[in-house]
Parts: C-alpha cells; structure tokens; sequence
C-alpha cells in the first residue's frame, strides 16, 4: 500500500483518522463543495495575473485582471473584486508561480505529486540534477519572490477563507522547508499569508536557516503519524480508525451518508449550519435575559450568587473588581506639559543602545511597536477646529483589518446583541459578563 506523500491537505485531513483512511486509503472521493471550486478559480486567475504582470514589468493590470475574471465563477468574481486594487504585484523580486516541490525522506529535493496523484517532474527554475528518489513531502507555492543577493524570499499563499489566521501554521513550517532546502543560498524565508477576500489583509511569519533542524523534525513527526495511520488501517482495519468531530467533517464523504461512526454525536452533523445559526441568536437573547434578572438579583439583595458543579467546584455572580492600568502621553502640572512616559523610554534607549536593535527575528525594534489605541486618540483629534492636527496624525497612523466572526443583521454592522465573539485565532471572547 503506497503512502502518498505528505502535503498541506493530507495535514488537515488527518485531524480525523478515520476520514483519512477513507479518502486516502479506501479512495472515496471527497465531496465537491462551492468552497473548493471558489478556491481553485481564485488560484488560478491569480497565477496567471502574477505571470502576467511580471512579464510586462507592470505592478498592477486592472483591464487584464477584469478580462481573467470573465469565465470565472460569480463567487470567485466577487471576492477578487474586493482585494483586486490592493493586489500590487513586486514583479522585480517575482520568481515564479504555482511552483511544485518535493523533498525526499532526507530532505533533498525531488520530483512531486499532483492532487490527482500524478507525477510532477522537477522544475528546472531549481537549477539541480534529474533525482531518482520518490517524495516524502510534497507542496505548490502560489507565488515566491526572491530577493537581490539570494538570500531572502518570500512565499505567498492565497487565501479565500472568510477570517485571517496566523501564518504560524505547518504548511508554512513546510513550504519554508522546502525552499531552504531547495535553495540552498537562502538564510531567511517569510511565509505569507494574504487574504483576498479584502484589501490589504494578511498574516506572515518569518523562518531562519538555523531552524532548519527543527522544521524537518516537525514534518518528520507528522510523516510518522501518517505512517500510523496507514499501519493501523492495514492491521486492524478502518473500525480501528477513530472519528474526530471537526472542520474536516465539511469534506468528508462519510458525512455525506452519516455513516460516520459518531454520526448522532458529531457536533458538525447534528445540526445544519443555519440551524446553529438560530440556536446562537436564541442562545443570545437568553443569556442576556438570564444576565439581568441575576443583575437585578443582586442589586437588590446586596448578595452574591453562588453554584457548584458535579465536580464540586464552586462559582461566584457578583461583583468583581477590575484594574485597569493606563499609561499618559502627556501630563500637565502647573502650566506645564511634560511626557513622562516617552522621556523614560528615550532615556533607556539612550542607556542601553543594544536593546533597541533589530534582530533577525523582529527587524522592527520594540519601541518602535508601541501604539497608542486610536479609540481613546480619535475622541479629542475628531473636532473640527483640530481637522488640521487630525490629518498629520492620521500620516503617521498604522490602520489595519481585523477579522472577526460575529452575527450581523443584513445592512447593518452590529446585531445589537452583546454574545461570544472570536478574535482572529479562533479564540472565543466573552462578552456579558456582569460588571459593577
């Protein structure tokens, strides 16, 4: 039994053992999804957008990327209008697009395999001899720039998906794997991520050459989980398997028939999305309910309310004190300003030059990071009489998307519904909480 190489896909199917067996060892074809279909026409109108604008040694082509867009799908169509004038293409640093590469069990570079399972010979852009040795690991780069001197790159992956996420992820430890080993003059790769469903949104993470020992111990880990899985199937069968719940459940052919072993307890199939989508707004609306009248309770009886749970532990409704800590930028005492804050780091800085140095890891040096929160700022420089401090200000300002999920009514921003929000991990935010 062939194990196919390890890629990106094969990584996030694993999250569920026994839909990997299914896909990738019985051979069941995952379900075609509007997502999937959106996302490969979103691949590959910018990959031929990206070779076209850097053979006219043009930034940008508007009417060529208008033209691209014609047999496109609507959904394709419309995310790529949003981000289609921010997409400013480096084509002096270009090196190529849609590159396929492979590493063999010893990390040297080799030939690759398609989707579809097909081989895929070595690109000549690399510059090395025929190989012979199969692949181990397996990856298509969207786009990589390379720098003069040849040791900096980048590589750039598109993304469809609705929210940003850290670029943090094993396809990046991956893909910055195979470039160091694929170019071996390289000492820094950056792996980004951008987001194309909006303008000027992305995530990146920056990989050295010195931690090339621990990137092939991470794949390498992952590829004997893979090996696992494969034994087990093949000595104990697809029962064996286990079933976890999750957001490979959307491509999985067993949850098209529930014959998934968890079916009924499957979080992902017990309930349609719309119907989640329900709950939630329900679930809201009851907790907010359920809020105030504990809120009344103890306004009125001066008292706390208290539970415990089957294990014993004990919780608490009432109020709670909170520091808040907050940093001037200027003071003002007998007629004077003074900015106590900045003078005392500027006189470290001074102090300890060594300190605020950039590094290979963070090229920005710290102070330079500190910001000051444009909603306590915008509240006194939004005036008219001080339009013209305003729009200095406004020069020096970082403006950035963040990306959040959260429940909005059609044509308006905000739900009115204070609930759970989740920030750009994924990470839920409690919202509600009683406060004095």
């Amino acid at each position: 039994m062939n194990i196919p190489p390890l890629r990106q896909s094969l990584f996030e199917q694993m999250a569920c053992p026994y839909g990997y067996a299914l896909v990738n060892i019985e051979g069941c074809k995952p379900p075609d999804t509007l997502a999937s279909i959106r996302g490969t026409e979103v691949h590959r109108v910018l990959a031929a957008y990206l070779e076209h604008c850097a053979h006219r040694h043009v930034p940008m082509d508007l009417a060529y990327f208008d033209g691209l867009l014609i047999d496109t799908g609507e959904e394709a169509t419309s995310i790529l209008r949003e981000s289609a004038e921010s997409l400013i293409v480096d084509w002096q640093h270009f090196f190529a697009s849609e590159v396929s590469m492979g590493l063999d069990a010893d990390f040297k570079p080799t030939w690759s395999i398609d989707h579809s399972g097909n081989a895929i010979e070595i690109s000549p852009l690399w510059g090395l001899p025929t190989p012979t040795t199969a692949p181990e690991y397996c990856g298509i780069a969207d786009a990589i720039y390379l720098y003069p001197g040849g040791q900096v790159a980048t590589i750039e992956d598109f993304k469809s998906h609705p929210r940003a996420f850290p670029a943090d992820t094993f396809q990046g430890k991956l893909y910055a794997l195979m470039l160091f080993c694929h170019m071996p003059a390289l000492e820094e790769v950056t792996f980004r991520l951008r987001f194309v469903r909006y303008a000027n949104v992305h995530t990146e993470h920056k990989f050295h050459r010195e931690q090339v020992p621990e990137l092939k111990e991470e794949v390498r880990r992952v590829r004997a989980r893979q090996q696992e899985y494969h034994r087990q199937y093949r000595e104990e069968g697809l029962e064996s398997m286990a079933a976890l719940p999750g957001a490979s459940c959307v491509y999985c052919p067993a949850m098209q028939d529930f014959s998934c072993p968890v079916a009924k307890l499957n979080p992902m199939m017990n309930l349609t999305p719309t119907e989640r989508l329900q709950y939630r707004l329900w679930y809201a609306a009851a907790s907010r309910a359920n809020n105030e009248a504990m809120r009344q309770w103890v306004d009125a009886t001066g008292e706390n309310i208290t539970a415990a749970d089957a294990n014993g532990r004990k919780y608490t409704f009432g109020p709670v004190s909170r520091e808040s800590t907050t940093y001037p930028l200027f003071k003002y005492e007998d007629g004077q300003f003074s900015s106590p804050i900045v003078e005392a780091l500027q006189d470290w800085m001074y102090a300890h030059p060594e300190d605020v140095l950039p590094t290979k890891r963070s090229p920005i040096p710290w102070p330079a990071k500190v910001r000051i929160g444009a909603t306590e700022l915008n509240s006194y420089i939004k005036r008219n009489k001080r339009e013209i401090v305003h729009n200095n200000i406004r020069d020096h300002a970082k403006i950035e998307t963040k990306i959040e999920l959260r429940v909005t009514k059609d044509a308006e921003v905000d739900d009115g519904i204070e609930e759970a929000r989740e920030d750009q991990s994924g990470n839920e935010v409690a919202a509600g909480d009683w406060a004095p």
